[in-house]
């Protein structure tokens, strides 16, 4: 049954059958259209339409629109993960110093007592991955070398979860991220802590240390695949890697995966002779590096973790600051964030929910924020769009 109504009357669910005229040129208005949005009936209003017809029997009913409730200020899952991880950053550090300094010490591994720090990383990762990853990305660089095995282990178990690795495996990648550089407790300090770059002879030195880490964790009767991530963690899959020059699927799957979550979280960490790279700029030369990395595993590594991760900070081309707080459906370039800060009036405004991939968003990601610029900001309150 076709219908005459005013644009006053529309209402989602209905089905347009004719708006007869001729000048709209909007894709998302037409004819013969089930309007789904109210944005589409705003459109409608904005090109002067007063009146149009509907076709009743290929209209629906839309669900309600949900009523938003005023309510205190909570803290958001992300935000109590991100409590859990920074706990267990802290805990965990001593025990990762502790491994590495009986390693210098010459004195055999004790791996049974990493277990219970891994289950706890793994907890975290299920709960919300973007939360630890987080974490890890602030660490300074006095704690480099321990964080950097945590975050790394954290990466590993991450990117095998979606490549649909079980959980027996997921915990076997996540130890040997934890151990991977277990052999840089044989390098001198003052070449493992120089500011600055390697002389050749340095680096020959540094490059021992996947040798030697692997020694170790033979020595401790670790599992083979321990030993390999510690082995073939330096390797490229084009066979220009190091200590064996190992090309394409001579390195095992586990190693492939430890190449791309150890440079990742170097880059992406504030080192004494250089600043850390955002994600977005870290993501962007890794997958440049034509044959550093296994493409599949660099691809699966880039969507678990998204090129503008959950919690970090962006600046839009509206000119706005905005906090991401969902990874985007259709692309990774185009999350949902909350807008939160003005750039042209150098003021906090009140957060705006943006759906960086919707249809109707004229927005986008112009760049990278430095979260160290925003300490002040109260994000749990910009995460739960509540106004000052």
């Amino acid at each position: 049954m076709i219908k005459q109504i005013t644009v006053d009357e529309l209402r989602p669910g209905m089905f347009i059958h004719r708006l007869e005229v001729w000048w709209i040129k909007d894709k998302h208005i037409r004819n013969q259209m089930l309007v789904t949005d109210p944005r589409q009936i705003a459109l409608l209003r904005k090109e002067g339409i007063q009146q149009l017809w509907i076709d009743l029997n290929r209209s629906v009913q839309m669900p309600p629109a949900p009523q938003s409730v005023k309510k205190a200020v909570a803290r958001t899952p992300f935000f109590q993960e991100l409590d859990q991880a920074q706990q267990i950053f802290q805990q965990g550090k001593p025990q990762v110093m502790a491994m590495f300094n009986e390693a210098r010490l010459g004195h055999r591994l004790n791996l049974a007592g990493m277990l219970d720090l891994v289950d706890e990383i793994a907890g975290s990762i299920r709960r919300e991955p973007t939360a630890l990853l987080s974490v890890a990305r602030l660490k300074s660089h006095d704690d480099y070398t321990w964080l950097h095995s945590m975050a790394v282990c954290g990466l590993m178990m991450t990117l095998a979860q979606k490549l649909g690795l079980d959980d027996k495996q997921v915990l076997r990648v996540g130890m040997g991220g934890l151990l991977h550089d277990v052999g840089k407790a044989a390098v001198p300090l003052e070449i493992l802590n120089k500011p600055g770059k390697l002389s050749d002879d340095e680096f020959e030195v540094m490059r021992q240390h996947p040798i030697t880490g692997a020694q170790m964790l033979m020595e401790a009767e670790a599992d083979a695949d321990l030993v390999d991530i510690a082995l073939h963690h330096h390797e490229k899959y084009d066979g220009g890697g190091y200590p064996h020059r190992l090309k394409g699927e001579e390195i095992s799957l586990y190693s492939r995966m430890a190449a791309v979550c150890d440079v990742y979280d170097a880059l992406t960490s504030t080192r004494v002779y250089r600043k850390g790279w955002t994600p977005a700029e870290a993501m962007h030369n890794m997958l440049s590096w034509r044959g550093h990395f296994d493409n599949q595993v660099l691809h699966a590594f880039v969507n678990a973790i998204g090129i503008y991760p959950v919690g970090s900070l962006v600046r839009l081309a509206s000119g706005r600051v905005a906090l991401v707080v969902k990874a985007g459906e259709r692309s990774l370039l185009r999350p949902v964030v909350h807008a939160f800060w003005s750039l042209h009036a150098q003021r906090e405004v009140k957060p705006e929910r943006v759906d960086l991939g919707d249809s109707f968003c004229t927005d986008s990601i112009i760049g990278a924020e430095e979260s160290q610029l925003w300490l002040n900001a109260d994000l749990n309150r910009i995460w739960a769009l509540e106004s000052a």
